[in-house]
């Protein structure tokens, strides 16, 4: 089994993660301090806001590895296992374009969750993004440190399957 990265960070990425951080660090310390004092709402905004940092940081994926004849993504809510026999495309993927999230995170630690209706990212770097189009039409986006070699990998396991 070879494994592969999660890529870094990119800069807008970060960006939008350190603003988000300090809103949702700063707002629930600053409730407290609210006249007149509500402590309940500080309470629930507190546990609300750490709530989100803790499950936004639980979906970077931990783990991205390619076996024999699967892809594995692995982050601390669970495991995603791709067979490589269904991936019908796949490649890297320069740009990003407009895509709407359905459910999940958009930029606090990355991308992760639905986009588009029915597209499953675990993006943490938009520029280092490998696309894989499965024969169901599912689609899966995920950013590997080395697009090129997960790419190249996934293509050796694919052939040597037939």
């Amino acid at each position: 089994m070879k494994e592969f990265s999660t890529a870094k960070m990119d800069e807008t990425t970060k960006m939008i993660t350190i603003i988000v951080l300090l809103f949702l660090i700063l707002f629930p310390i600053s409730s407290f301090f609210f006249e007149p004092p509500k402590p309940a709402i500080s309470i629930v905004s507190f546990v609300l806001m750490y709530g989100v940092i803790f499950i936004s940081y639980g979906f970077i994926p931990k783990r991205i590895a390619v076996s024999t004849d699967q892809i594995l993504i692995k982050n601390l809510f669970g495991s995603v296992v791709i067979n490589i026999k269904e991936i019908e495309t796949f490649g890297t993927l320069d740009k990003i374009g407009l895509n709407l999230r359905t459910a999940g995170v958009g930029g606090l630690f990355g991308y992760f969750g639905y986009f588009n209706g029915k597209d499953v990212w675990y993006v943490t770097n938009t520029k280092k993004k490998v696309k894989m189009i499965l024969n169901s039409g599912k689609v899966y986006m995920i950013s590997p440190e080395n697009p090129d070699d997960f790419v190249k990998e996934v293509q050796k396991r694919k052939n040597e399957l037939g």
